[in-house]
């Protein structure tokens, strides 16, 4: 389950208002609310992001998505989606470091993890290929609030197989007698995910991907150091397990394409990207 939000820091609150200042500067057009919000979730969409790429996903998850967190320009969501959706359509052309060629994609998949009476964990994306699955937990500022790790006892009661015996299940264990042992990642909500993508793609090789965003600067605020110190420590205690766990921050995600000589509407694609979410705190 979620871990609980405890409050909002003041880098997050900056956070917000520099995403929505890279937002109204991209689309003047729009008028957004003070929260941050537009009128409609095709306002804030990228020009290349097409609704007929990811809306029919977001509308079969939970939460009613489009219509509501969606339409933030703070939306991890919205993130995921204007980042990858473009390539549903020409999947060839998408490349993640030390991943092999994809073959589709899916927003918001639903992945069982088997417990009575659970809700099915929605991953943001799930790349495929013939031989393994990528699922793709996206961060925009949620990170950037305290948060304490919550479970509910079903995963210790439940959880009989093979997952009893991995690291994200002793890690689960001492989240429970120590809750408050991650401040800035959500290793509560990953654990699940790994959980529920083990459990779904037994057949092949399962890795979950913790995609998140940073400022231009992060250095000036040291909340993005002590995040990225957790997710290495986190890395390190379930080293081994299934799913394999790998993290990477957006930025360094667009440098790889950019790199890699993108075609014409991949460097494009990333121009609005950047100029969308590239912002300085």
């Amino acid at each position: 389950m979620k871990q609980e939000s405890l409050s909002v820091s003041p880098v997050r609150s900056r956070a917000l208002s520099a995403l929505r200042g890279a937002f109204a500067r991209q689309r003047p057009d729009v008028a957004i609310d003070d929260k941050g919000y537009a009128p409609d979730f095709h306002d804030t969409l990228l020009p290349l992001v097409s609704p007929e790429d990811f809306a029919a996903d977001l509308s079969a998850g939970d939460g009613n998505e489009l219509q509501t967190k969606f339409r933030a320009a703070h939306s991890s969501s919205g993130l995921a989606v204007n980042c990858f959706a473009p390539f549903r359509r020409r999947i060839t052309d998408l490349t993640l470091p030390g991943s092999a060629p994809f073959e589709a994609l899916q927003f918001e998949r639903k992945c069982p993890t088997g417990l009575r009476g659970g809700r099915a964990p929605n991953l943001d994306v799930v790349l495929s290929s013939p031989t393994s699955m990528i699922g793709v937990e996206s961060k925009l500022t949620e990170y950037l609030a305290r948060h304490r790790a919550a479970f509910s006892p079903a995963y210790a009661e439940q959880i009989r197989d093979a997952r009893r015996e991995q690291g994200y299940f002793r890690e689960m264990l001492r989240l429970i007698d120590a809750p408050d042992g991650y401040v800035w990642l959500d290793a509560a909500q990953l654990i699940k995910h790994a959980f529920a993508l083990a459990r779904t793609f037994q057949d092949r090789h399962v890795t979950l991907l913790y995609l998140y965003w940073e400022p231009t600067n992060p250095d000036a605020s040291p909340e993005f150091a002590a995040h990225r110190q957790e997710i290495t420590a986190f890395a390190e205690r379930v080293a081994g397990s299934t799913p394999e766990f790998r993290a990477m921050n957006y930025p360094e995600l667009w440098r790889s394409w950019a790199a890699a000589g993108p075609s014409e509407w991949l460097a494009q694609h990333l121009e609005s990207l950047r100029d969308r979410y590239e912002v300085t705190l």
